[in-house]
């Protein structure tokens, strides 16, 4: 897809409970994201949800969705490692657009940082999902082919991490006293979650990534490069796109997702691991975090405002 062609987007609202999510079972779909900021439009609020993502419970719209050879297990965590990271993006996008909108006259800052504690939350969620693989399957299907694109991949390239940096490392505080206390609480258990996530799939201690015996070039690649080639690897562009069109890439994740989680649940029984979790994810609260995993999702999809809000998904069941 070229900056200008939008057309070639997928930002509908799915239409069905079932799976609709890349053309064929854990397929991918490209993303697209303004290039800087999304703004929030003005006098912006959240719309009701539609009534179903997945009905409860699940029925027959989760059938056929369990991997059923080895080709369908690597491709699920494929699924899971591409879009788990290009649902952060957006997250991060309307992180991002929530800290924004808090320096503005007249902000609610104890509304917004409500705001951005369910955003932080759903980084967290991402964070599991993403990093759901036993640890020899993501050496195989994710690691190897990612090395091969770029061996010293970083995070630090992700373009959109900038504008939720200082946020996540507690340099910013947003909100009165209790709201904020329980925001910063939020960017610590992230904190957590992202040490919890290393330490299971790299032990070692090194980078998810990278790879320090790879030797570097003379002319190493410009920053501006880099985060082109990152995006790249997700498959995400940056294009002139509306918070409409941002909302309804999300909406078409979480409803894959769900679908997923309901179908294999975060550690699918067709890949069992053999790694004791570390302390990080051992703790109560990211327990509890991962057992309120699909309300957290239909809680951002709220946030967000998706498109076409208030009309229920053909096929749903009314709460």
């Amino acid at each position: 897809m070229s900056l200008s062609d939008t057309a070639a987007l997928s930002a509908s609202p799915p239409r069905s409970a079932r799976w609709e999510f890349g053309g064929h079972l854990y397929g991918l779909e490209p993303l697209a994201l303004p290039p800087t900021r999304l703004p929030r439009p003005v006098g912006h609020a959240p719309g009701p949800l539609p009534e179903r993502l997945v009905p409860h419970p699940p029925g027959r719209a989760v059938d056929g969705l369990p991997p059923t050879s080895e080709s369908e297990v690597e491709r699920l965590f494929w699924f899971r490692w591409i879009t788990g990271h290009q649902t952060t993006f957006i997250l991060w996008q309307l992180l991002a657009a929530v800290l924004d909108e808090a320096r503005r006259p007249g902000a609610d800052p104890d509304a917004l940082a409500r705001g951005a504690r369910a955003l932080v939350r759903g980084y967290s969620l991402m964070l599991l999902y993403s990093g759901s693989p036993p640890r020899p399957l993501y050496e195989r299907v994710i690691r190897g082919p990612i090395a091969r694109m770029h061996p010293n991949l970083s995070g630090s390239w992700a373009r959109d991490y900038a504008g939720v940096r200082p946020l996540i490392r507690g340099k910013t505080r947003l909100g009165g006293e209790r709201e904020a206390a329980a925001l910063a609480a939020e960017c610590e258990l992230n904190e957590r979650v992202h040490r919890g996530i290393a330490a299971r799939l790299v032990p070692s201690g090194v980078s998810l990534l990278l790879d320090g015996e790879v030797r570097r070039g003379e002319r190493p690649l410009g920053r501006d490069t880099l985060r082109w080639l990152y995006d790249g690897i997700f498959l995400t562009t940056r294009a002139a796109v509306s918070h409409e069109a941002v909302t309804g890439q999300l909406l078409r994740r979480l409803h894959a997702i769900l679908l997923d989680l309901s179908a294999n649940g975060l550690h699918p029984a067709c890949a069992p691991s053999a790694e004791q979790e570390p302390p990080d994810l051992l703790g109560d609260d990211v327990l509890a975090l991962t057992a309120a995993f699909p309300e957290t999702l239909l809680g951002l999809a709220a946030i967000a405002g998706p498109p076409g809000a208030g009309q229920p998904l053909a096929g749903a069941s009314p709460r």
